[in-house]
């Protein structure tokens, strides 16, 4: 054997095993496609499960198919995932979601993946085709055409007892809060529509009210103090149309000086508001009679100011000479003659007093005055 033969020899060996290499690898790839189902309806969808086998560290590139595929329509395909085997090889899996529209039995074309064996060898793999079926959803003796059938009724609760329940409850809770709020207050629970009765009045039995609650005994002082100051405040606005409750009481002094209070009354109200302010806001705490001195005191604010409508009335009367009654009517005009005449306790919530003027009466709170 020459050195020629030799030669040719080794070649022929050499492109014999450079085919046989792929061909060897392509060997050790098993692919398999599987539908979910192989028999299904016009329009229903079919799952179609690509896995490819390989040894460790191949890698598998799988084509992205067009939404028409032969017969077929592709609806979605998912992207591969490569799994380790127990055996030391991998699976590369692929989902593919496909339809058909014709009746009959359909093969998957020929889909080629590319396969690469991570030394530099690269070879394609022809995936196995898969069969479907698509039947009719008619018998096949089955020809007679049938009425649509009618919409098909939900069997949903019925709401309308749960909501006029629960308008029910939101009504019955707001009536029950505001009965509560009222009684509170101390306040009736519908208030009355129409008020006739005159400022001092109004006044009077708003103390005797705040008397009847007793929240002396329960040394309530912080409450009973507001509640009397509220009562003079209220006066004060009605009786004089003053603008008294948003104000502070620093504030009240230029407000009652120029109203038609007389100075001295404008004090007593200012000393009371005042001694009333640290029982309220500075945690001063008085003993039960001064608690009781306060309502006297405020009585008497209310006597010796409830003459000057009377005055202004007179006035009004002798100017425009015409007749007019008092306030509340004449039951009203009368209580307060009697009252101005030195019997006070005509009028409601009053209390005979040795003193010889009610108007000229001390404040006795159990506080020195402006403080």
């Amino acid at each position: 054997m020459n050195i020629r033969q030799l030669a040719l020899s080794l070649l022929l060996i050499a492109v014999l095993f450079v085919i046989a290499l792929p061909a060897h690898a392509a060997g050790a790839v098993q692919v398999t496609l599987t539908p979910d189902r192989n028999e299904l309806t016009v329009g229903d969808p079919a799952l179609l499960a690509l896995e490819v086998t390989h040894p460790a560290g191949y890698q598998v590139i799988i084509p992205k198919l067009e939404q028409i595929w032969g017969d077929f329509e592709v609806r979605s395909q998912s992207a591969a995932t490569t799994t380790a085997n127990d055996d030391g090889t991998e699976t590369t899996r692929q989902t593919i979601e496909v339809t058909l529209f014709n009746l009959g039995d359909f093969e998957t074309p020929a889909l080629p993946l590319t396969i690469g064996d991570g030394a530099g060898q690269v070879f394609e793999e022809i995936v196995p085709s898969a069969l479907l079926s698509v039947v009719p959803t008619l018998a096949e003796d089955d020809s007679e055409l049938r009425d649509i059938k009618p919409q098909a009724g939900l069997n949903l609760p019925v709401t309308w007892p749960w909501i006029v329940g629960g308008l029910l409850l939101a009504a019955g809770l707001a009536v029950a809060g505001w009965w509560a709020y009222r009684r509170w207050r101390g306040e009736p629970f519908l208030a009355p529509a129409v008020d006739n009765r005159p400022p001092w009045q109004v006044a009077y039995d708003e103390l005797i009210r705040i008397e009847g609650l007793g929240l002396l005994d329960q040394r309530r002082f912080k409450e009973y103090y507001t509640l009397v100051t509220d009562c003079l405040r209220a006066y004060l606005e009605a009786q004089f149309n003053l603008q008294v409750f948003e104000r502070t009481t620093s504030e009240l002094r230029a407000t009652l000086r120029q109203s038609d209070l007389a100075p001295e009354q404008a004090r007593r109200f200012l000393d009371l508001f005042s001694g009333s302010d640290l029982v309220k806001f500075a945690k001063f705490e008085p003993d039960v009679e001064s608690g009781r001195r306060l309502i006297e005191e405020a009585r008497e604010l209310v006597t010796g100011t409830m003459g000057l409508l009377i005055e202004s009335q007179a006035l009004t009367e002798s100017q425009a000479a015409t007749p007019t009654q008092g306030p509340g009517g004449p039951q009203g005009e009368r209580d307060l003659a009697e009252f101005l005449s030195g019997t006070p306790a005509a009028i409601p919530g009053t209390r005979p007093s040795s003193a010889t003027s009610a108007a000229s009466a001390a404040p006795q709170l159990g506080y020195q005055s402006g403080q």
